[in-house]
């Protein structure tokens, strides 16, 4: 029952809060909550901590809390087991959407001239984000693109992600739009922000998932070098996405949890970063 009950949590259309889900599989140390009455006391009570010589658990490869968290993120839990082999990096929370949601109007009320938002998600896999955005967004004009190259869901296009941006950034450049790219987990050593920062439409692009060293983009997503760069980095070079027009700024207070996550580290290895264009200087006439 219980294995059943986590399939859902993960499938709802109600999204579970962050804390829900650390209480729920004890991540990061904290005493797991139980919802079984036939679990061990005395496991239920290990806490996980790590074994600093191996990066590990200390409770071994057979640690049961380890186990079920691992289970959870892959999608193989419950009935899902039999039904699918697809994996989460990301676990999407209530939390999360909320705060992409109010950072995004507050972008908005910024940009006093913009009429509506326009929000691209690339990615977008079966559309939980997508459509929880949605659900949470009220008042103001909105238009949310959603697109894979392998929807999992009718509410997902599917498209190629560098096609999707140059679509959206030639349908809505020069035009009074907000226009922001988000991207969860971005796969590793694919980069898709290069081609979002060459389209003046966009304004902003949010990456969710680890950031620089992490196991999502690549070298072109934080580092200092295009591909057509010479070998040589150098390192008083300011970063690519700079060179190109775009600041970053990571939003601590918007947390996520993702696969890299654990139960015997202390914190989350999930980011939320904005990278925003910056304003053009206007010429004096």
């Amino acid at each position: 029952e219980e294995e059943e009950e986590e399939e859902d949590t993960k499938t709802s259309s109600a999204l579970p809060k962050r804390e829900e889900i650390i209480e729920r599989f004890g991540l990061f140390g904290t005493p797991r909550r139980s919802n079984d009455s036939d679990d061990d006391e005395e496991e239920e009570n290990k806490k996980c901590e790590m074994e600093f010589t191996t990066g590990t658990c200390s409770n071994g490869k057979t640690c049961n809390r380890c186990d079920r968290w691992q289970r959870f993120v892959d999608g193989i839990v419950g009935r899902a087991a039999s039904l699918t082999t697809k994996k989460y990096y990301e676990v999407f929370t209530s939390d999360l959407v909320r705060g992409v949601v109010r950072h995004v109007k507050e972008r908005w009320e910024e940009e006093s001239t913009k009429e509506k938002v326009v929000l691209l998600e690339l990615g977008a896999r079966d559309g939980t984000f997508a459509r929880a955005f949605v659900r949470e967004w009220a008042g103001g004009r909105l238009e949310y693109f959603a697109c894979d190259t392998v929807p999992m869901h009718e509410s997902v296009t599917k498209r190629d992600a560098i096609e999707a941006i140059r679509d959206i950034g030639k349908t809505f450049e020069n035009t009074k739009t907000l226009c922001i790219a988000l991207v969860s987990w971005m796969p590793f050593q694919i980069d898709w922000t290069q081609e979002i920062r060459k389209h003046s439409a966009f304004d902003e692009y949010i990456l969710i998932g680890e950031g620089e060293g992490g196991m999502c983009g690549s070298e072109q997503t934080f580092g200092r070098r295009a591909d057509d760069d010479d070998d040589d980095d150098d390192d008083n070079m300011p970063p690519l996405y700079e060179r190109e027009g775009f600041i970053m700024h990571e939003l601590k207070e918007i947390r996520n949890l993702g696969k890299s996550d654990t139960t015997y580290e202390r914190g989350t290895h999930s980011k939320t970063i904005s990278f925003r264009r910056r304003l053009r200087k206007r010429k004096r006439s």
